[in-house]
């Protein structure tokens, strides 16, 4: 009798343990859920270097330069670009800042641009979509890329005691002869 109380002890302590603990489990905690989110042209306090106001401002600042140049807005034809990349010269290599480009792309097919500015897919990713739609490559002939530009930038920072100076350029390049076409740039210093 003993042991049959005694096994029902113990299967009624488990019960209640797992009870408690799955109680445990499914309260969340108060702000679970919540999000935080700032504006992304306003700099944090916690920021270090440059961040998503630097981001804005500076993409803001080209596609203004870009949409305004009058070999641009005024062409007989569409410009057409296509995107290159940016080439990381900081004291941090190994950040990717192809963002900027990306944006910039971005806010050019949103503004009246568009209409004078085509974007287009480098070749290597067009023979890529090909190849997975089980198409030919070259698309049955020698394919040559309808791009006329090259949207690149070139970033630099001068650490010096505690402080960093950026210059962000960014460049159109003619594909033909590899002049610059257009070229603008955005500087920012932070203690």
């Amino acid at each position: 009798m003993t042991r049959n109380f005694t096994r029902l002890s113990l299967l009624a302590i488990g019960s209640v343990s797992i009870m408690a603990l799955s109680g445990c489990q499914n309260s969340a905690p108060a702000d679970y859920g919540r999000t935080t989110t700032v504006p992304v042209d306003q700099r944090q306090s916690y920021e270090r270097g440059l961040a998503s106001k630097d981001l804005t401002a500076a993409t803001d600042d080209m596609v203004r330069s870009i949409a305004t140049k009058p070999e641009i807005r005024d062409s007989p034809y569409r410009v057409q670009i296509v995107m290159a990349d940016v080439v990381n010269r900081t004291s941090m290599p190994a950040r990717n800042f192809d963002i900027y480009l990306a944006r910039i792309r971005a806010l050019l097919n949103q503004t009246d641009s568009r209409y004078n500015i085509g974007f287009v897919t480098e070749k290597s990713r067009v023979e890529q979509l090909r190849r997975s739609e089980g198409l030919d490559p070259a698309g049955g002939s020698s394919y040559a890329s309808k791009a006329d530009y090259a949207l690149q930038g070139e970033f630099y920072d001068l650490p010096n005691q505690g402080s960093n100076y950026y210059l962000l350029t960014f460049q159109i390049v003619d594909l033909n002869d590899g002049e610059i076409y257009w070229e603008n740039s955005y500087e920012v210093k932070f203690d």
